[in-house]
């Protein structure tokens, strides 16, 4: 994931007095590129962008991008390589598609990363059951922070069978079991703000039991109910790295 101390460092070489090699390289699937397959659409974009002096003047620096793409096996959807020689040598590796480009400028260009980013803010995941729930931020494809509240036990609803002995004891027990489930979704709710004070959302996926989404939902603040967008159906103990694959597909469906 690229840090913002990078954007930084980029900004501060607008207008600087050496030329700096920009290399954006990607793929619009879903899962990472080859390095056979970047490697390819490097040369591609040098033979058709840069001419005889280009190719001579970046010599060095086009090398130095092609032993990195050797080197490493990419995990990563998009990689972007800002070179100039000693002055200059940063990898942005990124969790979303981009278009192919290369460019030679006195300044890096970084106009479509900017843009990029912004697009493919933090969002939060929440998954939610009956007895907990776990929250994780995602931002560039990375989970960045993640906690789970563990709330009391609330039995499923029981659909009567028509041989109760009385009528009254089934509706105290769903009265009851209803009474444990909105103090669990409170319970809930309240985490889920507590989480999120310090994080800047930029929209809500939430996972889990089909029937806790609107609950939830509900429950929580004003500002985070007009960022929900989808609800899917999982199982909230499912291993993390699964729910994570399930929210990129959701959150590059909508970007």
């Amino acid at each position: 994931m690229i840090q913002s101390n990078v954007i930084e460092k980029l900004s501060k070489l607008e207008k600087s007095d050496f030329q700096i090699l920009t290399v954006y390289l990607g793929t619009d699937t879903l899962q990472a590129p080859s390095s056979e397959m970047l490697l390819t659409q490097f040369h591609s974009l040098i033979h058709k962008k840069l001419n005889t002096v280009d190719r001579t003047i970046f010599k060095s620096d086009i090398q130095r991008i092609e032993k990195y793409l050797e080197a490493h096996v990419p995990s990563f959807r998009s990689l972007v390589f800002f070179s100039a020689g000693k002055h200059l040598w940063e990898v942005a590796s990124l969790e979303f598609g981009m278009p192919a480009k290369i460019t030679i400028d006195n300044s890096p260009d970084t106009t479509k990363l900017v843009e990029s980013l912004q697009k493919h803010s933090k969002y939060l995941v929440i998954l939610v059951d009956r007895e907990k729930a776990r929250m994780f931020t995602v931002e560039q494809g990375e989970i960045t922070d993640q906690s789970e509240a563990i709330g009391s036990y609330v039995p499923p609803r029981v659909k009567s069978t028509g041989r109760e002995n009385f009528k009254n004891q089934t509706d105290t027990n769903f009265r009851h079991n209803e009474v444990l489930l909105k103090r669990h979704i409170d319970s809930v709710a309240k985490a889920i703000t507590k989480f999120t004070k310090t994080n800047n959302i930029n929209f809500v996926i939430i996972g889990g039991h089909a029937e806790m989404f609107r609950k939830v939902a509900d429950s929580l603040p004003a500002s985070l109910q007009s960022k929900i967008i989808v609800g899917f159906v999982t199982d909230v103990n499912a291993p993390l790295n699964k729910i994570l694959r399930e929210s990129k597909k959701i959150a590059a469906s909508i970007s």
